[in-house]
């Protein structure tokens, strides 16, 4: 693990490969790095990969703000620093939702994105102001219990289960209301951040029961590859890591033979 101050903030980075193109691993509210760690794991194998801790998440420090902008804003210092751009951008969960805005405000950092079962009908819908008020009037990440339990099928193993409540119930209240706080760039823009995702490579992956809605992507986006993978849940890249995997690395061919991606040099 690395330190790296960027925007007034410590974070924590997580580095290990070589190879073009880097990838960039983002995680979901509540979580860390570790949601992405098997494919972290593959993939530096023969590509650099970095995984950041948000604020407040994990090994970085709680310096607010720590909303999905702020996010984006951070990660973009990340990879300009480190020399990684343009890179592919893997977004598990509301993570996928700061690889779009990270794409719409410093587009020059993203090569390709892959989204994680993003809560797109949630963020877009306007349930995230709710979810807000419930944890500030608890004082804790307790109302998010429902939530997290959604997050799970039958098929769900206990070592997962364990391991998401574990991180998520780790969260500081004000850490995860802050990650929902900016819900209005969503609810205003969903649409047009999703069509300029399309204008790259661009996949997203749906958990058994998605967060967004496969259909409608289909009717509105005219290059994203979409893949459902049946009988997994939410962290369906650590209940499946296997196919996960496959799926990324399926993603390097889309994204090399992508006559939108300029060569290198």
């Amino acid at each position: 693990m690395a330190r790296l101050t960027v925007n007034g903030a410590e974070l924590a980075i997580y580095e290990a490969g070589s190879g073009d193109p880097a990838f960039v691993f983002l995680h979901g509210m509540g979580a860390d790095h570790t949601a992405w760690q098997p494919q972290f794991d593959d993939l530096s194998r023969d590509h650099r990969c970095i995984a950041i801790d948000f604020r407040g998440c994990g090994d970085s420090a709680p310096a607010p703000p720590f909303d999905t902008t702020q996010a984006a804003d951070d990660v973009a210092e990340v990879i300009l620093e480190l020399g990684l751009a343009p890179a592919i951008i893997a977004g598990h969960s509301s993570g996928g939702l700061v690889a779009l805005l990270l794409n719409d405000r410093h587009p020059e950092t993203v090569l390709g994105i892959v989204l994680g079962d993003a809560p797109l009908t949630s963020a877009s819908g306007g349930g995230w102001a709710e979810a807000v008020n419930r944890i500030d009037e608890a004082g804790s990440v307790e109302p998010l219990l429902p939530l997290v339990e959604s997050f799970f099928t039958e098929t769900t193993g206990e070592d997962v289960r364990e391991r998401v409540r574990s991180m998520m119930l780790a969260t500081r209240p004000e850490v995860a209301a802050g990650m929902l706080s900016n819900a209005a760039v969503f609810t205003q823009r969903m649409g047009e951040l999703l069509k300029q995702a399309d204008e790259k490579p661009f996949m997203a992956i749906w958990s058994a029961q998605p967060r967004g809605n496969p259909e409608r992507l289909r009717e509105t986006l005219f290059f994203i590859r979409q893949e459902p993978i049946a009988e997994a849940g939410h962290y369906f890249q650590l209940e499946r890591p296997d196919v996960t995997n496959a799926l990324l690395r399926a993603f390097l061919d889309d994204v090399e033979r992508d006559p939108r991606v300029q060569p290198p040099g």
